[in-house]
């Protein structure tokens, strides 16, 4: 794909609302692009209920499908920034970080907010990815 190219990404089973200002997923060029991901479900109610990691689980495994359709997978993550209700909480959310991603975790910011768009959603997730890296084969250095 030329480096130039941009790709909106459509996954099955992950609607974008009719009308909506935003895209879930973007390729361009190598690079992808995922906007927040929450663990919204169909009825409208969040897949993990009302444990933060079990939503941060179901945002992952959503995640893996989006990379999935766009080429990629987990493994090419190399950016996330993350949203929680409750820092308190951020060792549910940091447990399924690293059950989701091995080897060299991808950089990340985690940062509290009051609410999100739905009530009952307690994380929100942006990713970075490039197809071109796996971070299974990075190597790290200490200076």
């Amino acid at each position: 794909m030329p480096p130039d190219t941009v790709v909106k990404i459509a996954v099955p089973g992950i609607a974008e609302p009719h009308g909506a200002s935003w895209s879930n997923c973007l390729r361009i060029g190598n690079e992808i692009a995922v906007s927040g991901i929450t663990a919204r479900g169909a009825d409208g109610q969040p897949e993990g209920g009302d444990s933060m990691g079990g939503q941060t689980r179901a945002i992952f495994a959503r995640l893996a499908r989006m990379l999935e359709a766009a080429g990629g997978s987990l493994h090419n993550v190399y950016k996330l920034v993350i949203y929680v209700t409750d820092m308190s909480r951020k060792d549910e959310v940091n447990a399924e970080r690293k059950a989701a991603f091995d080897a060299l975790y991808p950089c990340s910011t985690l940062v509290e907010v009051n609410a999100f768009a739905f009530p009952g959603l307690l994380v929100e997730i942006d990713a970075f990815a490039n197809i071109a890296i796996d971070m299974r084969a990075a190597a790290s250095t200490s200076a």
